[in-house]
């Protein structure tokens, strides 16, 4: 009996163990800042827009004081996104 218990235990420590590092995989929100060198950090506001299906996110906000709109894409914690920048003249 102390075999099963002891396999018992072994088995659901590696499963939550497996669960838990699954969880920790893709925390693009969590850490941020996980990149290339910065200079300094632009936190003014955006304007946050959902696709009507849900599907698609994305943000776009003039960085201050370049005359350069930044949008990014994305989907929820996925590893996938796009960005594209502009010159837009109503960013002044």
């Amino acid at each position: 009996m102390t075999r099963r218990k002891t396999a018992l235990i072994a088995g659901i420590a590696a499963l939550l163990g497996a669960c838990l590092s699954a969880c920790g995989m893709s925390e693009k929100y969590s850490e941020p800042f996980r990149d290339a060198p910065r200079a300094n950090t632009d936190n003014g506001p955006a304007t946050v827009f959902t696709m009507p299906d849900g599907f698609g996110n994305g943000a776009t906000k003039c960085l201050t004081g370049t005359g350069v709109r930044v949008t990014t894409l994305y989907h929820q914690d996925s590893d996938y996104g796009s960005v594209s920048t502009i010159l837009d003249p109503a960013c002044k």
